[in-house]
């Protein structure tokens, strides 16, 4: 009941925000709009997005292989593109990310290992998003005068080095869990005591935070340009550093889980920034429009993934198949 109702006031701000944009917006202006962009970005456009699936997949399995298990990165990108398309018919990020977990714990038979690779991977991305935030968060409240912009970056960038220092020393988390009780239960406690030792298995491996970390700038520069690119074939012109200002901020706020798929979130931050800067009203409104299909075209590119992965399922009674397993294990 309680999550029904969370989903209710995530539409509700979303609505409620789109209602607040777009009630005087002439409509007809910004279909005219995107009916005559310049297809020849969306080709480039899709080649970023997919080299950003990529590179996510490869950051994923640079996980994986650290805490010794070995996917190839092919099977990688076809669960990302799977979770990318369970995105659509959830709130939030978290079903996608629920679908990787599984996916990869069926293939690999440890659940814990895949779900302390699936949370570190989407912790790094969103370190490296939320210090992006704040490069720009100093920029944009030189230009608006108000340091108030900086707040919402410098508050999750502290919360973020709590929950690191917290998964480092270990034993906060342990302390957490006995305060609820939660270490009477055998299966917590073994679940809790396989993460920590992914995480140190992580933590102990500096070539591979490095490395991970470099992947999650260059995923978050990658879509400062495809926003970019989107703004071109609009037709709007202006210049690449005020996207590298403004995108990175936006992209943290609509990532709060406060609307559903940042819808109207988005678009109050593409009209509130990015017409302060030259671009026009409609044409800002335009461009958050232009961003949500984009992103649920290529998330429906993400079903064919996700038929194929339901495809390659073994077929037949699961007994037999265990018995099957089982014969050519002895």
């Amino acid at each position: 009941m309680r999550r029904l109702a969370l989903v209710a006031l995530k539409l509700a701000v979303s609505l409620g925000l789109l209602f607040l944009l777009y009630r005087q917006t002439p409509i007809e202006q910004i279909k005219t709009l995107l009916v005559s962009i310049e297809f020849g970005y969306l080709p480039i456009i899709a080649l970023l997005l997919l080299f950003n699936t990529i590179i996510s997949a490869w950051k994923w399995q640079l996980f994986l292989r650290a805490d010794g298990v070995v996917i190839g990165l092919g099977d990688l990108v076809v669960s990302y593109m799977s979770g990318t398309f369970c995105n659509l018919f959830l709130p939030s990020n978290i079903g996608g990310d629920s679908y990787r977990i599984y996916d990869i714990a069926r293939r690999s038979r440890d659940g814990a290992r895949s779900a302390a690779s699936v949370f570190a991977d989407r912790f790094s991305g969103f370190i490296a998003l939320v210090v992006l935030s704040l490069l720009s968060s100093v920029y944009v409240s030189l230009q608006f005068r108000s340091p108030g912009f900086m707040l919402v970056p410098l508050g999750l960038l502290a919360a973020f080095l709590g929950v690191l220092v917290v998964i480092a020393r270990q034993t906060p988390l342990r302390r957490l869990l006995a305060v609820f009780g939660l270490n009477r239960f055998a299966v917590i406690e073994r679940l809790t005591e396989k993460l920590l030792m992914s995480f140190a298995c992580y933590r102990a491996n500096t070539g591979l935070l490095v490395q991970v970390m470099l992947l999650s700038f260059a995923f978050q520069v990658s879509l400062i340009t495809v926003v970019y690119l989107m703004a071109c074939a609009l037709g709007a012109q202006l210049p690449f550093f005020y996207f590298s200002a403004f995108v990175p901020l936006i992209t943290l706020m609509e990532a709060l889980p406060i609307s559903i798929y940042g819808v109207g979130i988005r678009d109050y931050g593409y009209v509130l920034f990015f017409t302060r800067v030259g671009m026009g009203d409609i044409e800002a409104r335009t461009l958050a429009v232009l961003f949500v299909v984009v992103a649920v075209c290529y998330s429906l590119i993400g079903g064919l993934f996700f038929l194929y992965r339901i495809w390659q399922q073994p077929r037949g009674n699961p007994t037999d198949e265990k018995r099957r397993q089982s014969g050519d294990a002895r």
